[in-house]
């Protein structure tokens, strides 16, 4: 390949469907080096990325060379957290610095902002950027999944489940999660109300709200918060009995920090499927209460 002039540029809606397709080839070779399994699914809509490009387009950017994105990298800013959503590079353009230019591009500073992001465990390379920009791995993100026909349901809590969202949940949501997460993030909280691929769940306990719990139509559960540890196994335990996959399978992140949750989840037929790192530059969120998202909604 002879020597081709990569130039940087902030990406436009237009812009986001080419990258996305370069993002599952580069993660499809990155994968195949470690070892995993391809993944294999078409991408047709970009609703929820269309959504982050919408409240945070400045610090999306993309790398050329020629026609062609070579380069993708996001950040989501959340009160004081700075998150990085997405770094990916082709793979033929790898080890030349693009993955550094973008980070810098994306990058932001300012008093009392801090950064964090998360990444697959076996992505050693990024691991090793990401270190030199102040961000260490602080914990692993086990990705545990079931079929619906091995799923085990534990005894019933006795919590109580509504569906249907009031203000006032969305409003004691964001409270919850600026205590467990350090920060809140109502836009994606008003995305999700109106987002039909997701269903939102509000548990009580005598009459008291004790945690909430999203579910995709696809299988995932995240995010989900709790007033405590032991409330949080609870919502996920009702959460089991309430989610209904298209797929028939259920995923699940549980943090590595979060013990009781993992032997729940284990005893209720899950497995590791794969491992994900957390890496930041202070301690945060309060893993014992809260279930994270996908890594780019965090």
């Amino acid at each position: 390949m002879g020597k081709v002039q990569i130039i940087y540029k902030p990406c436009r809606k237009k812009n986001l469907l080419p990258a996305f397709k370069m993002i599952r080839s580069t993660v499809n070779h990155l994968r195949k080096t470690a070892g995993e399994e391809p993944v294999r699914y078409r991408i047709r809509k970009l609703t929820e990325i269309e959504h982050l490009y919408k409240t945070d387009r400045k610090t999306f950017w993309c790398a050329w060379a020629g026609k062609n994105i070579i380069g993708f990298g996001a950040a989501l800013i959340r009160g004081k957290q700075w998150y990085l959503a997405f770094l990916f590079v082709h793979p033929r353009y790898q080890d030349k610095g693009v993955g550094r230019k973008i980070l810098e591009k994306v990058w932001r500073s300012g008093k009392g902002l801090t950064h964090s992001l998360s990444t697959f465990a076996y992505n050693m390379q990024a691991v090793g950027i990401y270190s030199k920009f102040g961000m260490v791995p602080l914990c692993t993100l086990p990705i545990m999944g079931v079929s619906i026909d091995k799923l085990t349901l534990l005894e019933p809590t006795g919590l109580k489940v509504r569906t249907k969202p009031t203000l006032g949940d969305f409003a004691w949501i964001n409270r919850l999660e600026t205590k467990i997460r350090g920060y809140s993030h109502t836009q994606e909280w008003r995305f999700w109300s109106k987002y039909s691929e997701v269903q939102i769940n509000i548990y009580e306990d005598r009459g008291k709200r004790v945690g909430y719990s999203m579910t995709y139509s696809y299988g995932v559960i995240a995010p989900a918060g709790a007033i405590s540890n032991d409330y949080l196994i609870k919502v996920v335990g009702e959460t089991l009995r309430i989610v209904r996959p298209k797929k028939k399978n259920i995923r699940i992140c549980c943090p590595s920090h979060n013990i009781n949750l993992y032997r729940f989840l284990i005893e209720s037929g899950f497995r590791l499927l794969e491992m994900d790192l957390f890496l930041a530059e202070n301690p945060y969120p309060d893993f014992d209460r809260y279930v994270p998202a996908q890594l780019a909604i965090f």
